[in-house]
């Protein structure tokens, strides 16, 4: 992990963590808790969206060449 994805980690949890948590606890405060948990999912939602664009949806997780996927073959 270098500089940049570090930087980048901890923005991903202050965006996606944090600050919706934030509001959620600002908004309830003022007496709209509805408000605060709409903020808070949808904050939070996005965060796992970008978490899996950004990191996961890159990964190659294909099994290795030339393995049969079907075990019942009986080769």
């Amino acid at each position: 992990m270098n500089n940049q994805d570090a930087i980048l980690l901890a923005l991903t949890v202050l965006a996606a963590i944090i600050l919706p948590g934030l509001a959620n606890w600002g908004f309830s405060t003022l007496g709209y808790p509805w408000v605060g948990s709409a903020t808070w999912a949808l904050g939070y939602g996005l965060g796992v969206v970008f978490i899996w664009y950004e990191w996961v949806r890159p990964l190659d997780i294909t099994g290795p060449e030339g393995v049969s996927g079907s075990e019942d073959s009986g080769e």
